[in-house]
């Protein structure tokens, strides 16, 4: 009887140290990838078909995911997190596990390298694939969002509080320079052909933004204020628009890039947090509804919604490995 009992506990405590394995996604396959906050999981929506091809229950407090280089690697993290966590896509297997402060809010895939946003201690991490921390460069505090600017050498970090952009020289791994911005902002893009940094965010205090602000990459200034009501949050580009996405009034605004003027608007999603572009369409998370709304790029028309998990907060697109 007691061995019976021990063999009943190895194999129990073997079970609960196997890592879960999830229904894999093919390479050959073109996803969309959500993160759902509210329960914790991952869905897959294939892109051709726009139907569900599986929903893996990670259920660790994760807010967004990475996607490395090889496009088959994904790396999870969180604010409440005190790992990474990476799973290969193919296999529906985790791979690795990285420790980290609590704080993560952003993680920045490079083709050598992660750069790790804590916002707690106000530094990025630079972490090899194989999770060693080989540099870590101080900021000002509250480092949020980092976004890449390949023509100027430099890494942008975007500070939640305080109001404040720094920028990162690629060679020193330094902050060269910290400019003002909105407050509580909390995205940016980069536009190369202007040498422009547009930025987003909700507004501090009782001020709810209602404007994008767009700097020089060069010398870090302010250029233009470019009205998005309400609470511009989320930013991409195409070769015609760069398209803004506003939270507080459920609104996806096209402008021309040159001339900063709206050329398209459509009311979109219930309580959107994240947009991804996916081909010849716009994919947004509506957090609200649980779905996903695809747009079309070009004539700014809502074509197909697609349900998920609760709470979409993060989307992005991987598409099919070419053979």
């Amino acid at each position: 009887m007691r061995v019976r009992l021990f063999i009943l506990l190895i194999i129990v405590l073997l079970t609960s140290c196997t890592p879960q394995t999830y229904t894999p996604i093919e390479r050959e396959q073109a996803v969309i990838g959500v993160v759902n906050m509210k329960e914790q999981s991952l869905s897959f929506i294939d892109y051709n078909t726009k139907k569900q091809l599986a929903t893996w229950q990670v259920k660790q407090p994760i807010t967004k995911a990475t996607l490395l280089p090889d496009g088959d690697t994904i790396v999870l993290f969180g604010q409440d997190m005190d790992e990474m966590i990476a799973y290969t896509l193919s296999t529906g297997t985790e791979t690795k596990r990285w420790n980290v402060d609590k704080g993560v809010t952003d993680v920045l895939a490079t083709e050598r390298a992660l750069l790790v946003v804590n916002e707690k201690k106000g530094t990025v991490s630079i972490m090899t694939f194989d999770g060693r921390v080989t540099d870590t460069i101080h900021t000002p505090p509250s480092p949020f969002t980092i976004v890449e600017d390949d023509k100027h050498r430099q890494w942008i970090v975007i500070h939640f509080k305080n109001g404040a952009i720094s920028f990162i020289d690629w060679g020193t791994k330094q902050v060269k320079q910290t400019v003002d911005t909105l407050d509580s902002a909390v995205s940016g893009l980069v536009v190369t052909e202007t040498d422009e940094l547009w930025v987003g965010g909700h507004g501090g205090g009782a001020t709810v933004q209602q404007e994008a602000f767009v700097h020089s990459l060069v010398d870090g200034r302010m250029i233009a204020r470019v009205p998005a009501e309400t609470m511009p949050i989320q930013f991409l580009q195409t070769e015609q628009s760069v398209y803004v996405l506003c939270h507080g009034s459920n609104m996806l605004y096209a402008f021309d890039p040159k001339t900063k003027r709206m050329t398209n608007a459509l009311d979109i999603g219930a309580n959107p947090f994240a947009m991804t572009k996916a081909k010849n369409e716009i994919v947004i998370a509506s957090y609200d509804s649980n779905e996903l709304v695809f747009v079309d790029e070009k004539t700014l028309k809502q074509t197909k919604t697609v349900p998920v998990g609760n709470g979409p907060f993060y989307v992005f697109f991987r598409d099919a490995k070419e053979e």
